[in-house]
């Protein structure tokens, strides 16, 4: 997504759950956080984040864009 975001705030959602608002991460969940100040990322993906993510553009229309991950393998961590 290429936006000037300058004069604009970005949040990311998914479902109802707000994942950041600006420049903050509002997640709980610590494996989340905001590159280049408005791209989000996810560290140690699991499974359960596949799913739709929505980056919602605050204007005087607000603009969203919805984003789908798909979990294609996961690790396996094993001892030896």
């Amino acid at each position: 997504m290429t936006y000037e975001t300058t004069n604009y705030k970005v949040a990311w959602k998914r479902g109802i759950a707000v994942l950041s608002a600006g420049s903050f991460i509002v997640s709980p969940d610590n494996r989340l956080r905001l590159v280049r100040g408005f791209d989000l990322e996810i560290q140690n993906v699991e499974p359960q984040d596949a799913g739709d993510y929505v980056c919602q553009i605050g204007m005087r229309t607000p603009r969203e864009i919805s984003h789908t991950l798909e979990i294609l393998a996961c690790a396996i961590a094993t001892k030896e």
